[in-house]
């Protein structure tokens, strides 16, 4: 069975249990509960800014806010702006998945 981001249950399952906290900011993830602050939800992000993004390796959980925040931006362009300056988000400080997407990925887009 696949979810509306087209990845099977079990993949989405696996990475909800390996991102507990957001890739980017490395906040505590909560889940959507309608209490609490928005922007500590936990969201699905989609590492590649274009399409497809139905593949597991391509995505990670962050807080909303990062995932807001992100945008359209390629990640390595992102950490750029005043919000990743501002908190300290750069290739150094985001979790393994996201630094194995820009190493084996994002690298050689554009």
């Amino acid at each position: 069975m696949t979810n509306s981001y087209g990845l099977p249950e079990d993949e989405l399952a696996k990475i909800y249990a390996r991102d507990k906290t957001c890739v980017y900011c490395r906040k505590m993830m909560i889940e959507h509960t309608f209490t609490g602050d928005r922007c500590d939800w936990s969201t699905i992000e989609h590492l590649n800014h274009l399409p497809p993004w139905n593949n597991a390796s391509t995505v990670a959980i962050a807080c909303m806010s990062c995932n807001a925040s992100r945008s359209n931006y390629k990640i390595s362009d992102w950490f750029k702006t005043q919000y990743c300056l501002s908190k300290n988000i750069n290739e150094d400080t985001v979790a393994e998945p996201v630094r194995q997407y820009i190493q084996n990925i994002e690298k050689f887009l554009d």
